[in-house]
């Protein structure tokens, strides 16, 4: 299978791009110059352009199978807030550029596509946890473009929507790792003061929700939004196992409130996908701060 992937050295993009390539698939990369360098390395072709270029849009989709939309242009470091002091360019750029590579894909005769979400698309929190089929209500700029991505699965043939919460898992470059720096906090004796909760799932399983999205029958996919989230942490909680991982003590931060709007992932279980929950979590922290104490070790 030939797919064509937006976003590929963004956090959930460099996720995909590795499961495609164990996958067997033939990946064609939008590629931004100034992301250039951290593109994802041969055999996948990158395409020079962003979302903003249309030439570049028909050239990624020609002879694609599948699509896989994870770029999202914003101020960097945020995505809530990502819009910046310009409100109409964000929203140019991104769902305007949405549009174009849909048109583009439709085009070009691809047979499934698939549209990264957000649980921003609930900014108002929601009683219980909250189904595949829940109405959104997003109160942020971010949110309410995540909706009207979502919006479009009903209107391009083949195309569904994967709704994932916060995403875990190291990356390239390292720094842009989740929790990195709370193990450097850790080793180097700084108290944490900040403490949030949050739910998270791991890039890995994000990807396996891209891949059976991608190879479903198209009826039990297309024009869908599928919930992607595996677990509820706090920042109390990650910093208690990485102390234990480094054999560290000290004061923890304060219990953070629990978390809205939670996910229930009911229509991906039903694909089969079964995310890495506990164990997995542990396995990345652990990872994370082996290579904390590696570096620590080398200065």
């Amino acid at each position: 299978m030939r797919v064509a992937v937006t976003g590929a050295t963004g956090i959930v993009g460099q996720f995909v791009v590795a499961r495609l390539l164990r996958e067997g698939c033939d990946i064609a990369a939008l590629v931004r110059p100034t992301t250039a360098s951290e593109a994802p390395p041969r055999p996948v072709e990158h395409i020079d352009g962003d979302l903003g270029d249309p030439a570049a849009l028909d050239t990624l989709v020609h002879d694609a199978e599948g699509l896989v939309h994870c770029a999202f242009q914003h101020v960097p470091g945020r995505y809530r807030g990502g819009e910046g002091d310009d409100v109409p360019g964000f929203w140019r750029v991104n769902l305007g550029g949405t549009i174009d590579l849909l048109e583009a894909a439709a085009r070009a005769g691809v047979a499934r596509t698939v549209l990264m979400s957000s649980r921003a698309v609930f900014g108002t929190p929601v009683e219980g946890p909250v189904g595949d089929a829940h109405p959104t209500s997003p109160t942020t700029h971010y949110g309410a473009l995540k909706a009207a991505t979502e919006a479009l699965a009903g209107v391009y043939a083949n195309t569904a929507v994967l709704r994932s919460t916060g995403v875990y898992g190291v990356v390239r470059p390292p720094a842009r790792t989740k929790w990195l720096g709370l193990a450097e906090d850790i080793v180097a004796g700084r108290r944490v003061e900040e403490s949030r909760a949050g739910t998270e799932v791991h890039g890995e399983d994000v990807a396996d929700a891209v891949w059976r999205l991608l190879t479903a029958p198209s009826g039990a996919v297309a024009g869908r939004v599928f919930n992607c989230s595996d677990l509820e942490v706090d920042t109390r909680g990650i910093v208690r196992r990485m102390q234990a991982a480094l054999g560290r003590t000290g004061p923890l931060p304060p219990a953070a409130p629990p978390v809205d709007n939670v996910l229930r992932c009911d229509a991906l279980r039903a694909l089969g996908w079964r995310p890495g929950g506990e164990a997995r979590l542990q396995a990345e922290i652990d990872t994370i701060c082996a290579k904390v104490r590696v570096a620590t070790a080398d200065r």
